[in-house]
């Protein structure tokens, strides 16, 4: 099936698409968990106090999974969303949001393909990059979150996911650039030097994700939630059987 007809498939024709094929949802993962992963990243934020009124910067907001939840909860000019494959954007806007809202809540968008942030703007009270770093060399990620750095507020805290080595047999990448749709894995100790670098402080959350960890990422280290909160922080999901794990 050429690159047209799989764009034009419906939803539900979709669904049956493995991961990466031309469909908006199908492009940024499992195109039957697309709902699923929208709906876990809104409820992480959510649980972490995101408010209508805080400003967001949804980095590689693909076609907008999480967006379409964001941009009708958010205030208007609020949702700012990153994304260099635009058709990504085009096609969610035309089969899930619509343009009345886009109208009404005046998301912005971003088509910069060099990782930076910063040049989307500054004092985002959250920033999320879900399966994002599963696709790069830790070139890439240095760059973002030097770019985090710059564009969170002080209180701000940003929400990243990577894939630990091991994980479905992934072992650590020690190439670099954009690998996707190949996925790579990092290992903590990893992590943890790269967010130094970048002048964050950082900590692995237990929130669910079917493939990989989340990682809460801030300028303060008082805003990070600390572990006496993990409780709250499982993601649970029930009567889903493929996501019986999160339980």
């Amino acid at each position: 099936m050429n690159n047209v007809s799989t764009r034009n498939l419906s939803d539900s024709d979709a669904r049956t698409l493995g991961a990466g094929a031309g469909h908006y949802t199908a492009f940024v993962g499992p195109p039957d968990q697309y709902d699923l992963m929208g709906a876990t990243q809104f409820r992480l934020l959510t649980t972490l106090g995101l408010r209508d009124t805080h400003c967001v910067l949804d980095f590689g907001c693909g076609s907008l999974r999480v967006g379409r939840l964001l941009i009708p909860y958010l205030q208007s000019n609020c949702y700012h969303g990153l994304e260099p494959n635009t058709w990504l954007i085009e096609d969610a806007i035309n089969r899930q949001i619509g343009r009345d809202l886009v109208a009404l809540k005046m998301p912005r968008f971003y088509a910069f393909d060099d990782f930076r942030a910063d040049r989307c703007g500054a004092d985002f009270d959250f920033i999320i990059a879900q399966s994002i770093f599963s696709h790069c060399g830790a070139d890439l990620i240095e760059t973002a979150l030097g770019g985090f750095a710059r564009a969170l507020a002080k209180t701000g805290l940003a929400l990243v996911t990577i894939i630990d080595p091991g994980k479905d047999g992934i072992a650590e990448f020690a190439g670099s650039g954009w690998v996707y749709p190949g996925c790579v894995a990092h290992a903590p100790n990893t992590v943890a030097a790269i967010v130094a670098r970048a002048g964050l402080h950082g900590r692995r959350l237990p929130w669910f994700h079917p493939r990989q960890t989340w990682y809460a990422l801030a300028r303060d280290p008082a805003r990070l939630p600390p572990p006496e909160f993990d409780r709250h922080l499982r993601g649970a999901v029930l009567n889903v059987p493929a996501w019986a794990e999160s339980l």
